[in-house]
């Protein structure tokens, strides 16, 4: 795992940061996956596991729930 994605990651799970830095975290997350997807590479269970929590999560807005739900069964292995 890069230290970009590991910086997304704690975006997208810290509850103190804006709708807006969260959502574009998970936008940056969905097209690390799309590249990862393309050049037929092994899918980071991290990031699929941080997906998987932000969408089931009770405490994050329903809008990022369903984009991280979105990206985790499009791109999951």
């Amino acid at each position: 795992m890069t230290s970009e994605e590991k910086d997304l990651i704690n975006q997208i799970r810290s509850e103190d940061t804006e709708l807006s830095i969260r959502e574009n975290a998970l936008s940056r997350l969905g097209e690390i996956c799309e590249e990862s997807y393309i050049l037929d590479l092994c899918p980071s269970k991290i990031i699929f596991k941080s997906l998987c929590e932000v969408a089931t999560s009770n405490v994050s807005p329903v809008s990022l729930r369903r984009k991280a739900k979105a990206l985790f069964l499009k791109y999951q292995p």
